[in-house]
């Protein structure tokens, strides 16, 4: 699948729960709920982001030969930064988004929507972007599914990612696999 279409489909869930926001009805008119989900959205956001920036910045420096291509599919496998504790950052980065919109929000109906909406983005990982990944890079990415787990929840893998790029001069003439 195209880079264009899978942009499409992550912009489709986030504009989905955008859009459940404006139409499903407000059920819950408690002000701490309100007001915590709208802080917990904050850092759901917050850390869909980061997770994003961190996983595309390693995947720019370090799995495409040709930067000036623009975005495209990694031309070799990563094992190393935020790679090294999971195998989907970004998506998982995503997921968080999405979820983060709904909690910003602050309506329970949108809230479960985004349960959904995370349902089908996991769905997707695992028909789409395994499949084409393991078609890309055969047995090396199997190994790499022995060891890695598809998300982690752990906030030191992603200081491990950010460490990893501060820093990558050292890190990655002994690490980055041509």
């Amino acid at each position: 699948m195209y880079f264009f279409w899978k942009f499409i489909f992550w912009l489709g869930l986030w504009f989905s729960i955008l859009a459940a926001d404006f139409i499903l009805p407000d059920i819950v008119f408690n002000k701490t709920f309100k007001t915590v989900s709208f802080y917990l959205g904050v850092l759901f956001v917050a850390y869909g982001l980061i997770l994003n920036a961190v996983a595309g910045k390693t995947l720019k420096k370090f799995a495409h030969f040709d930067i000036k291509k623009g975005i495209q599919k990694p031309e070799r496998m990563l094992d190393f930064g935020i790679f090294s504790c999971m195998r989907h950052p970004a998506m998982f980065g995503s997921i968080f988004f999405s979820v983060g919109l709904a909690l910003l929000g602050g309506k329970l109906a949108t809230i479960l929507w985004s349960g959904w909406v995370s349902f089908i983005a996991l769905y997707f990982i695992s028909a789409v972007e395994e499949r084409e990944t393991l078609e890309q890079f055969g047995s090396e990415y199997c190994e790499f599914l022995k060891n890695r787990k598809p998300f982690s929840f752990s906030l030191s893998c992603l200081l491990n990612g950010i460490r990893f790029l501060k820093n990558e001069p050292s890190q990655s003439n002994k690490t980055n696999k041509n």
